[in-house]
């Protein structure tokens, strides 16, 4: 005669571990859900953004306090969730600001942060709260060589990316930015040059040792600001079609602080507190770009 163990005796290894997954997915799970409640029995909401101020967005006023769109979007969250706000200015590069995030040590990042597919598959971002223009500044005398090498004619909106799309064009970018992959997908046959500051770019570009360089609308304008004259050397070029929309990123284990973050946008676009921030910092008139 055969004798059969117990089925449950049998079953029960695996039944131990089928459990055990099962508790561990939902500790999961529950953490996952538990940022907002995290944030608030803390008392801080920790926002990363990048180490250096980029004008209107966040920058430092006279009396030294941290003012521009984004912080007026950080301490409203704050003000909202009903906590302390901290800056966390440790990233040195713009993907470093999403490090901060995907690493925990910061609740999310508001820091003019372009919301990219590659960025996306490390964070999670929110619905987008503004979209900016991105340009080329165009170093004029070079780009006259350009277009005297392609047998002269107009300079149109149409020829120009053309003819900076070849082997024989240098374009500077920023390291570290969304500009870099932007910059590969729109000019695939340039040669792309990065570059650690703004200053350095400028400088090359200046010389005559890249054609252009290619960044955002607010970079540019700043730039426009400080420089009136500098039009005379560098052309700034608005590269239509090309929108590049800003978000605020979240850590991907937090699908409850997103939910939240998406609402609070949607209600602040639509009572007209996004429009107010949006209207004092960056929609003067002394910021207006166009193809010179």
């Amino acid at each position: 005669m055969t004798f059969f163990a117990p089925a449950k005796l049998l079953l029960s290894p695996i039944f131990l571990l089928v459990t055990a997954l099962a508790f561990a997915g939902l500790a999961k799970a529950q953490d996952s859900s538990a940022a907002i409640e995290r944030i608030r029995q803390k008392g801080v909401l920790t926002v990363a953004m990048f180490a250096e101020d980029v004008p209107p967005f966040f920058y430092k006023d006279q009396g030294g306090r941290l003012v521009g769109i984004d912080p007026g979007l950080a301490e409203d969250i704050a003000s909202k969730l009903g906590v302390q706000l901290v800056f966390n200015r440790s990233a040195t590069t713009f993907d470093g600001v999403v490090d901060e995030v995907e690493a925990g040590r910061a609740d999310i990042a508001v820091s003019l942060l372009s919301d990219t597919l590659d960025r996306a598959r490390r964070v999670n971002f929110s619905r987008s709260y503004v979209s900016v223009r991105q340009f080329l500044l165009i170093n004029r005398l070079e780009l006259g060589k350009l277009i005297a090498k392609n047998g002269g004619g107009r300079a149109d909106a149409t020829a120009i990316p053309a003819m900076l799309n070849d082997q024989a064009s240098s374009i500077g970018v920023i390291g570290g930015t969304s500009y870099v992959g932007f910059l590969k997908e729109d000019f695939p046959k340039a040669r792309t040059v990065e570059f650690e500051t703004w200053d350095a770019m400028l400088a090359a570009v200046k010389a005559g040792q890249l054609v252009a360089l290619m960044y955002d609308e607010i970079e540019i304008g700043n730039w426009r600001l400080a420089d009136p004259a500098g039009s005379l050397e560098l052309r700034p070029f608005h590269l239509a079609g090309h929108p590049d929309t800003i978000a605020i990123a979240m850590n991907r284990n937090d699908p409850d602080l997103k939910a939240w973050i998406d609402l609070y946008l949607q209600k602040v676009e639509g009572n007209g507190f996004l429009a107010s921030i949006l209207n004092t910092y960056l929609y003067s008139t002394d910021r207006v770009l166009t193809n010179d």
